[in-house]
């Protein structure tokens, strides 16, 4: 086969290269030749004698019709292989578009590889910035506000009220700038709640007279119409638009007042206008203060703005079902008109009042013992049933022998993952081989970056570490709200003490005498974890793919720091267990050295604080 094709090709380029009036010629010598010898040779075979009046008639009939037949057949083989040269010429050239298409996308892929890397990187930054920046703020508004409710001198009560606002405005100015990024990446999401509205609406009214107060304004709150005691709001997201609209109208008004009316102009529809006396808006800015980053000009006050306050409480406000319009004239103040959509909502019960009345049974699957410890002595305080799972095989075998009201995941395990796990009994309750399929809760200190993460993997709600106890009540009370019953004594766990190195809140829920135990139990622990980070660091100088490895370590020591409330310990872990940062290979070192220098000292502050 391979030979026929290589001599008809060569067969096509001897007539290409002749040409059609040359090898038309040629070929009619060549077949006069050959059919007067054919004719000859059967004329003499059949009749032993040759007719030279056929073969005359044949030269005849031959010479008229051959080439015709030969300089067609000729033109139809030219024709074909220029036919399969174009051909070839436009296959190449789709061959080098496709390449050039492939070159394209791969370098586009680079690009949006680069692109998703540096999302993450920022994500990664917003988050240490959150966690850095929110603990001290809160600490701040909360020391001040305490503070302003004692016996104070006219400048002390000052100071302080300069103080809250100014850490309260901080905290607002964080939260838009958290919200551009997830804007920007499409991941805000709202977290609707029953809340109060009569004590939502008593906090706006006090942060608007600290506002009023320096620049000697007057702040009214007017309710028209009747409102319900409780709806079906994100408070923080509501709060933060109205601080954004009343630090606006304090910023740009010198004289005269600020009002915020509330009204109910139709069902489930609620409206809250910010009226001030200022200088009011020109005509033609109208259409651009709601834009990202956009500044009124001829204003004095200009420089004073990040121009993302307004853009950002507008695609809250749609995120809320209504939206954001201005009214306005130079001279004659301004009108910014809130809309939002809510439900009403049953009247809020306090859920620190609520225990359990059945003493639910709950699988927890945990496999670092001072996590154990610290969750099951939370659950058993709370009158619950708790058995332990280790890792994923011992959780599936216990699941399997008892009927539990909740299980309790961590994510990182050392068989498999909690996500393998929820998926393992949500198939085998779809096969109809489990009866009964309780919430699947994630019980993580890895926690995405939005809920919805957890649910489309299979699991029914997300518990933090260290366990706090509003977030178990509020879990507990999510899933058994009508199983729960008011108590008449409320316990309180909660220190009001500050410590900015000490989990406060986690050792009032354990009590001293457990915390002590767990205390003595990290003491013990702590030097192997050390130790085997020190060799597992030194091995990665040698070698960076032990990046991993180091990270991992680390995630063990947070959680056990986290487990005894040394939150010291737990903030260097913290840092040392995200190796994807762009800093962690320059500065683990410096985290390590950190680790090594305080974990005793924050030790001993523990002990300090449990009279041990």
């Amino acid at each position: 086969m391979k030979n026929l094709k290589y001599f008809a090709r060569r067969y096509v380029d001897w007539v290409i290269r002749l040409g059609r009036v040359r090898f038309s010629l040629l070929g009619l010598v060549i077949l006069a030749v050959l059919a007067l010898s054919a004719q000859i040779l059967l004329s003499f075979f059949i009749t032993n004698q040759i007719d030279w009046r056929d073969v005359v008639r044949s030269i005849i009939f031959g010479l008229f019709t051959a080439p015709f037949v030969i300089y067609f057949f000729t033109l139809l083989v030219e024709q074909l292989e220029r036919s399969r040269l174009d051909l070839s010429k436009t296959v190449s050239r789709l061959q080098n578009e496709i390449l050039e298409r492939i070159q394209a996308e791969q370098k586009l892929s680079i690009a949006l590889n680069n692109l998703e890397k540096s999302n993450r990187d920022k994500g990664t930054l917003l988050a240490t910035i959150s966690h850095e920046l929110r603990t001290p703020l809160n600490g701040i508004i909360g020391l001040s506000r305490i503070l302003l409710d004692d016996q104070l001198s006219a400048q002390q009560r000052n100071y302080l009220k300069t103080i809250n606002i100014s850490a309260v405005s901080l905290g607002y100015i964080f939260s838009d700038i958290i919200d551009l990024d997830k804007f920007d990446t499409q991941r805000l999401e709202l977290n609707f709640q029953p809340t109060d509205l009569n004590s939502l609406l008593n906090d706006i009214q006090n942060f608007a007279i600290l506002m009023s107060e320096p620049k000697n304004l007057q702040f009214s709150l007017e309710i028209t119409s009747e409102l319900p005691d409780s709806l079906y709001l994100d408070r923080a997201r509501l709060s933060q638009i109205l601080w954004n609209l009343i630090s606006n109208a304090a910023k740009f008004t010198e004289k005269g007042k600020i009002t915020l009316q509330v009204s109910a102009p139709e069902n489930d529809v609620y409206q809250f206008s910010v009226i001030d006396t200022g200088s009011g808006i020109a005509p033609c800015e109208l259409d651009n203060i709601f834009k990202m980053y956009y500044q009124v000009k001829e204003n004095a006050n200009r420089s004073s703005g990040s121009g993302i306050g307004l853009a950002i409480s507008k695609n809250l406000a749609r995120l809320m079902g209504g939206d954001l319009h201005v009214k306005s004239r130079l001279g004659s103040g301004s009108t910014f008109d809130l809309t939002i959509r809510a439900k009403k909502s049953e009247p809020i019960r306090d859920n620190s009042l609520l225990q359990s009345s059945l003493h639910l049974s709950v699988l927890l699957v945990e496999d670092i013992k001072l996590n154990v410890i610290v969750a099951k002595s939370a659950l058993e305080k709370l009158g619950h049933h708790v058995d332990v799972a280790m890792n994923g095989q011992e959780a599936i075998y216990l699941f399997e022998r008892n009927t539990y009201d909740i299980v309790l995941l961590d994510i990182k395990l050392p068989d498999m993952s909690g996500f393998d796990i929820a998926e393992h009994f949500r198939q085998k309750y779809e096969d109809g081989i489990y009866d009964f399929l309780p919430p699947l809760v994630a019980f993580t200190a890895n926690v995405m970056q939005t809920e919805q993460e957890y649910l489309a993997k299979g699991l029914d709600a997300v518990l933090r570490k260290p366990l706090a106890l509003g977030e178990l009540r509020h879990c507990l009370y999510r899933f058994f709200a009508e199983e729960m019953e008011p108590s008449s004594v409320q316990t309180a766990f909660t220190d009001k003490s500050q410590h900015q190195t000490l989990n406060t809140e986690l050792i009032g829920l354990l009590g001293k005498t457990q915390m002590a135990q767990n205390l003595a139990l990290f003491k013990q622990m702590m030097p192997n974890y050390l130790s085997e980070l020190h060799q597992t660091f030194n091995a990665y100088r040698q070698n960076h793919y032990l990046a991993e490895q180091v990270a991992d370590l680390a995630h063990k020591i947070k959680g056990a720091a986290a487990s005894v409330g040394l939150l010291t310990v737990q903030g260097w872990a913290e840092k040392m267990q995200h190796n994807e940062a762009e800093d962690w290979r320059w500065s683990i070192e410096l985290w390590l050295n950190k680790l090594d220098e305080t974990w005793q000292d924050n030790v001993k502050e523990l002990e300090d604080y449990l009279n041990i």
